[in-house]
């Protein structure tokens, strides 16, 4: 694009050099307020662990495509990015605790920021599963400088006799149930809203019909397990 400048004359060189110096005084103000907004995005959020996080999971998602994403979500809009993989990546909500991105088709991450005695932990839960796979979560823990936490630390996986109701009487028994489950399979969410995280346990709809109808009359829907500085 092209820009043409007239020549001025000494009338339009003096309103010039008047709107010249108006605009260095107020530009010292201006000056201050980008500066105290730089400091306030020091405070860690879920987009920023977003752009920052090393994570296999987020290996296909270039930082400058991330940057992308954000900025599209800033203006109301969802930026379905081209991946390293040729696939597309898209987010699904962004909060400042919470971020969730659908990295392919079958497979998402969570990011949720979790308060501590010394400050707060970063979750992330990463979801593969698909028509043709039971989803399945990996859930990870990282300190405000992005670096891995031991995630025994922090989470104690649910066993399998607690997604089950088994009255007592029953005709059948947990024992014979986790013989039909050999390979348990769990799906995690965090919620966007508090600190809970749920668990689905999702194998049924991989099973043989015969024991998934077994399986599923005592099944619960999924169970919540609640933070205290750990999961439990």
């Amino acid at each position: 694009m092209r820009f043409s400048i007239r020549r001025k004359n000494k009338k339009s060189l003096l309103v010039a050099a008047v709107a010249f110096l108006l605009s260095v005084a107020f530009a010292a103000p201006c000056a201050a307020q980008d500066s105290h907004a730089q400091s306030s995005e020091d405070a860690l959020t879920a987009r920023e662990v977003f752009k920052r996080l090393e994570s296999p999971a987020l290996e296909i998602l270039k930082k400058n495509t991330r940057l992308d994403m954000l900025d599209y979500w800033d203006v109301d809009s969802v930026y379905r990015a081209k991946n390293a993989m040729s696939g597309l990546s898209w987010l699904v909500d962004v909060k400042p605790g919470y971020l969730k991105v659908q990295i392919t088709p079958v497979s998402s991450l969570e990011i949720k920021l979790l308060p501590e005695k010394k400050g707060e932990v970063v979750m992330t839960v990463y979801t593969i599963g698909g028509d043709r796979q039971a989803s399945d979560s990996n859930v990870s823990f990282y300190d405000r400088n992005l670096k891995p936490l031991d995630t025994k630390k922090y989470f104690r996986e649910p066993e399998l006799k607690e997604f089950f109701d088994i009255p007592k009487g029953s005709l059948t028994t947990y024992k014979e149930i986790k013989e039909m489950i050999p390979f348990p399979t769990v799906e995690y969410s965090a919620c966007a809203e508090n600190d809970e995280l749920s668990a689905r346990l999702t194998v049924g709809e991989f099973m043989n019909i015969d024991d998934y109808n077994i399986v599923k009359l005592f099944l619960k829907p999924e169970i919540s397990l609640r933070w205290n500085g750990r999961y439990k």
